[in-house]
């Protein structure tokens, strides 16, 4: 659909020294605006060129603009902002959206740039924050030239949304970020969850040592999951001489171990014992099993009086152990000790969590990201709490309820 627009301005001033200008020539300009009917329209607009009457004027000419139109933009302003809620919002791909405007998708991505950024700059969508929490997901997968590379996004836990995201997953980018923020607002945080990674609790050293902080126990028990993996794999391999198939009497209660024995009805245990007699000779996974337990039952309590007594319990139990494995898993909570007991303080990683999802969800609609630039803004737009311009909504269509002979 193709619409010509021109300007009926007859008397127009020189923006330099005032005096009435001369009308040139018409210059065309196509320009893409919001789709009608269900079809791209296009606006040709015949822009008018002026020249200033003045000799010594340095002005000479000029082309007129208008605010619907930024300057040297394919899109409208309402196109381009609408363009930007579709890719932001909604995490629609970017060419999804061109494809609908009949432009390029490299225009709308210019034009998200353009309406986004002051959205996601905006100093009043982050605020204050008590609880932060920090976690990383993976940005561009490994490849001969590179291992994987990862960004680390923090979180307001309390009003779930992402507050930032930084490029890789060191302590240094951590401390970088901390260094960039304003330190009176770092001194309102309380509070900052993550997960078992060192880095993290090296990273905000000297920039919020004053807050708690807790480690998260869903990484917290993953952790124990992982051994009781580790080990089970192990034994089954020394014991069969091979990967676990479908038969193998471990490989087939592998996610009884796993889950929690509260969840285990009566048949669920006797199968996870049948399957421990019969592939476990040296009851190795049973201990790691049993390990596994002892930390779940850390945050079976709400006292914290009680879970420091079942913490040194656990602890003392996985170190004594024989297999390496179990011991590991004891060093590891006995590092984290005090993180892992300050989660009965009110805080818990899993609107961090939460925010991941949203996070993949703008990696599958981009179908991978090579611009750590655009990947933020899009993640900020879509899971940042940004405020939308407000627009008139359309007219709903009421009909009648159905006639019913009840």
């Amino acid at each position: 659909m193709c619409i010509t627009v021109e300007t009926t301005a007859d008397v127009v001033g020189c923006p330099s020294c005032g005096v009435r200008a001369l009308a040139k020539e018409r210059k065309r300009v196509d320009i893409r605006d919001l789709p009608c009917f269900g079809r791209p329209a296009r606006l040709v607009w015949l822009k008018r060129r002026w020249c200033c009457a003045d000799s010594d004027c340095e002005q000479k000419t000029w082309t007129e603009g208008s605010s619907h139109v930024p300057s040297r933009s394919v899109l409208t302003v309402r196109a381009g902002a609408e363009a930007t809620r579709q890719v932001g919002a909604l995490a629609l791909p970017d060419a999804v959206v061109a494809r609908e405007l009949g432009v390029c998708w490299w225009t709308v991505m210019d034009a998200v740039e353009l309406h986004g950024t002051p959205l996601v700059d905006d100093r009043a969508r982050v605020g204050h924050v008590r609880a932060l929490g920090i976690d990383e997901t993976s940005f561009l997968s490994a490849t001969r030239e590179h291992a994987t590379l990862y960004a680390t996004g923090m979180v307001d836990l309390d009003d779930p949304k992402v507050i930032d995201m930084i490029e890789g997953n060191s302590p240094a980018d951590l401390r970088r970020w901390c260094a960039e923020q304003d330190p009176l607002w770092l001194e309102t945080i309380e509070v900052v969850a993550t997960d078992l990674a060192e880095s993290y609790r090296r990273g905000i050293a000297g920039h919020l040592e004053h807050t708690v902080r807790v480690a998260d126990p869903f990484h917290v028990v993953r952790a124990a999951n992982r051994v009781v993996d580790k080990v089970r794999r192990r034994v089954q391999s020394e014991t069969l001489g091979h990967r676990g198939r479908k038969a193998d009497p471990l490989y087939r209660i592998r996610k009884l171990l796993l889950a929690g024995s509260e969840r285990l009805d009566e048949r669920g245990h006797e199968r996870m014992l049948l399957g421990l007699r019969r592939g476990d000779l040296h009851d190795e996974l049973l201990g790691a099993w049993l390990a596994k337990e002892s930390v779940r039952d850390v945050y079976l309590t709400e006292k914290v009086g009680e879970a420091r007594t079942l913490l040194n319990k656990a602890i003392v139990g996985c170190k004594s152990d024989e297999v390496a494995e179990i011991r590991s898993l004891g060093d590891t909570l006995e590092r984290w000790q005090s993180e892992i007991l300050n989660h009965h303080a009110p805080a818990s990683n899993g609107p961090t969590e939460g925010m991941n999802l949203c996070v993949k969800r703008i990696k599958r609609a981009g179908h991978g990201f090579t611009s750590f630039k655009h990947y933020r803004l899009r993640v900020l737009l879509h899971a940042g709490s940004v405020t939308w311009p407000r627009r008139p909504s359309p007219p709903r269509i009421r009909t009648r309820a159905p006639y019913s002979n009840a």
